[in-house]
């Protein structure tokens, strides 16, 4: 396994975590479209698009693996990439989202009170639409870092003496 050693994900972890996310973002984005902008005149006022419950359950789909590769990530990904202090902040912003967004969703599905399933829709829906925002901070920083690193690494001794 070439990722033993270091915070890197597997290709088949990225692969994993990318087609879930996409899909679970996709999903949610054309639910709260439907739901607030897609219902249909019915005979006795509007009706629910028929499409609601179909993103809804493809929505739940695209969660299985998505919990399955974020909680491969507490295996090597979060431990071995703690000491990495540049990354650190964001790495902690993307698991707190990330952690919000399985609270909310849980509480949505389950919670009984309407004020509670409110405040937990507004805020799923709202950090659901930002999180690839996070990820892309976290990822690209994460290139940035290790660029740099690589660049300090080749530099000759005397180049990094003059500094």
């Amino acid at each position: 396994m070439p990722n033993r050693r270091t915070a890197r994900l597997a290709s088949w972890q990225i692969w994993l975590l990318s087609l879930s996310g996409t899909g679970l973002w996709l999903t949610g984005a054309a639910w709260l479209l439907l739901h607030y902008y897609g219902q249909t005149e019915g005979d006795f006022g509007p009706e629910m698009n028929p499409l609601e419950p179909w993103m809804m359950k493809l929505h739940g789909l695209f969660l299985i693996p998505a919990l399955l590769g974020i909680g491969g990530m507490f295996v090597a990904h979060i431990p071995k990439g703690w000491h990495h202090t540049a990354q650190r902040f964001a790495g902690i912003v993307l698991s707190v989202v990330l952690s919000v967004l399985v609270v909310t969703g849980y509480l949505l599905y389950y919670a009984g009170g309407e004020a509670l399933r409110e405040w937990s829709s507004l805020i799923h829906w709202i950090i659901g639409l930002a999180l690839p925002a996070a990820f892309l901070w976290h990822y690209v920083n994460g290139q940035l870092v290790r660029r740099r690193k690589k660049a300090s690494a080749t530099q000759p001794a005397s180049a990094v003496a003059d500094r």
